[in-house]
């Protein structure tokens, strides 16, 4: 918990920096004209998220329609998430705040029978654009720190946090190439922490019309349990602020998790 301390002071301070800049004059309470607003980059539906960060002054929503996951290969339990969803704000240009809710979860055993159902965890992220913000460069680059107060309780110690760090390169005009590494610690049943780690690597782009796509790997590291997962899935344009989404996660090893999901973004 203090290394997200830690990693929100610095960037409280940044931000103070950041918006005496005459230059970047645009920030929550004075939002970047509709007209200057950047492409719409979006977090979801791939584990790779992206490090391009919201508009100041601009709101965007990032969730699931419905989710279905399965814990590991064989008989195991199930989770069905119903709009659970990421409430982002733009602080200022390279700035953005990230509050995720997940509003409810029916939580099965490995027949399939509900044994219990409700609100799930909270979370807390911001997000910093190192480079590749507005398009300047053929690469971005930004991080993630976070804070997933795992009963919703943000008093409870229950707690894990971390770091992500999202990458992003044009290969070609439409095409692009993402990967992000990320720590995560953990608590663990002794009231210790343990370190896990994540990578992906993602491609995607245009397919048809106003339909595009990805295909993606992720390989998770922790402390005696390796797991891999082979993703994929469709984005439909429907507006430049508004996509709708479906995928999924196949897991390839038997310790790894199988999901299913269908979500939409939009943006105002």
């Amino acid at each position: 918990m203090r290394l997200f301390i830690l990693l929100l002071l610095v960037s409280v301070v940044t931000f103070s920096v950041q918006a005496q800049d005459p230059v970047k004059r645009y920030s929550l309470f004075n939002p970047t004209p509709r007209s200057e607003m950047r492409g719409f980059s979006i977090d979801r539906p791939d584990v790779t998220e992206s490090p391009i960060t919201v508009d100041p002054g601009h709101f965007q929503f990032e969730g699931d329609i419905v989710k279905w996951s399965k814990s590991k290969q064989g008989e195991s339990e199930r989770t069905i998430n119903i709009i659970n969803g990421l409430y982002k704000m733009g602080l200022a240009p390279s700035w953005d705040i990230h509050i995720g809710l997940e509003a409810y979860n029916i939580y099965q055993d490995i027949d399939a029978d509900t044994y219990n159902r409700g609100y799930g965890s909270t979370t807390i992220r911001l997000k910093h654009n190192f480079w590749g913000n507005d398009g300047d460069t053929r690469t971005a680059f930004g991080v993630i720190p976070y804070a997933t107060f795992l009963s919703g309780n943000p008093f409870d110690s229950d707690v894990v946090y971390g770091v992500g760090f999202p990458f992003a390169y044009d290969l070609a005009e439409k095409i692009g190439l993402g990967a992000q590494a990320q720590f995560d610690f953990v608590p663990n049943e002794k009231g210790n922490r343990e370190l896990s780690y994540f990578q992906t690597i993602v491609l995607g782009g245009p397919l048809a019309g106003n339909l595009d796509f990805y295909i993606e790997g992720l390989g998770t590291f922790a402390s005696g349990s390796n797991w891999f997962t082979a993703n994929g899935g469709l984005i439909y344009n429907v507006s430049p602020n508004v996509k709708v989404d479906v995928a999924t996660n196949i897991g390839l090893t038997n310790n790894a998790p199988t999901k299913v999901y269908l979500g939409f973004s939009f943006r105002i």
